[in-house]
């Protein structure tokens, strides 16, 4: 359970946009009255705190970065005022609290801590999928998942998905992370299945149609990219129960492949009398690690399961017999 303290730091990552009562206490898991007595600590903090009308109701907002440089260039001001006031008689004791009350509005203890985040993709950074990708990936696109994760906020999509019988469809996510696997750019995003456990999902973002910011606040996740990728040779991960696999690595340039790997679960590497690579893995056998099989075949030896090794070998035959023809 959130503490009190982790509690208000949560509340002031909101409000880079403007929420709400109930929007914060939705976003906190806790109720409003909460919610109330945490904005009163922040208050007190002057840090840049402000209250807006929207949609007929009460938000409330950190001033952002413009808006805290503006008003400590007036406090600075307003303290150079203060200073030269005499503070003798009773009218300028009055000036004085007025000022102090003045300056305690528009003071802020931290403004960088609260500024909006500046999310950028670097122009550098080329993201090239190959002659078969639609090449529809925009930066501002990328940015504003980004920002969504940033500021703990839902995302609505429209979303095409990869095989053609199923309908582009407009929906509502969570974003957790962006991530690049396999050369493919993908955005993970979190929710809940039946149980109430977390459940995360990959969004190519080439097959994203659009995407619009939400003021819908994210539930915080608990999500390690090791975890989510784990059994998984390539780009696909599904729930099928994991094998055992033992190949046998022939050529040297194949064992340099595997030596510097990455697997989660990690593998096993030994050599035989031959100097041959004995690779023991346990992963998810999905199309395209049985598809990396084929292409590497005069290079391996598929040692067990012996299942696979004969799937193998019939989709080589047939791969044969339709290019003989």
């Amino acid at each position: 359970m959130a503490t009190g303290y982790e509690k208000i730091n949560l509340i002031k990552s909101k409000l880079k946009t403007p929420m709400s009562v109930s929007m914060l206490a939705d976003a906190l898991g806790c109720s409003p009255r909460t919610v109330f007595r945490h904005l009163e600590v922040i208050e007190q903090e002057n840090c840049g705190l402000r209250k807006i009308k929207r949609e007929g109701e009460t938000r409330y907002v950190i001033q952002v970065e413009e808006q805290a440089n503006f008003n400590q260039s007036v406090v600075k001001q307003l303290e150079k005022i203060k200073r030269n006031l005499p503070a003798t008689s009773a009218p300028d004791i009055k000036t004085t609290k007025l000022l102090d009350k003045v300056i305690s509005v528009l003071q802020t203890t931290d403004p960088d801590e609260f500024k909006p985040e500046a999310v950028t993709t670097d122009p550098d950074y080329v993201l090239d999928y190959g002659p078969f990708c639609d090449d529809k990936i925009q930066d501002a696109m990328v940015n504003r998942a980004l920002k969504a994760i940033h500021d703990g906020f839902a995302l609505k999509i429209r979303y095409r998905p990869s095989t053609s019988d199923e309908e582009v469809r407009t929906c509502e996510i969570f974003p957790v992370k962006v991530i690049m696997r396999m050369d493919t750019l993908y955005l993970v995003a979190g929710d809940f299945d039946a149980k109430g456990e977390e459940v995360f999902k990959n969004y190519m973002f080439e097959n994203i149609e659009s995407m619009s910011e939400t003021n819908h606040s994210s539930p915080r996740f608990k999500f390690d990219a090791r975890t989510h990728y784990i059994y998984t040779f390539g780009k696909y991960t599904d729930t099928s129960k994991p094998e055992d696999i033992t190949l046998e690595i022939r050529s040297k340039w194949l064992q340099t492949q595997f030596e510097r790997a990455h697997f989660y679960p990690a593998i096993s590497r030994r050599y035989d009398r031959s100097k041959n690579m004995i690779v023991d893995l346990k992963l998810r056998v999905t199309p395209d690690f049985e598809n990396w099989l084929m292409g590497a075949a005069s290079d391996i030896r598929i040692v067990k399961p012996a299942s696979l090794r004969e799937r193998i070998k019939l989709k080589m035959k047939k791969a044969l017999a339709e290019m003989e023809g």
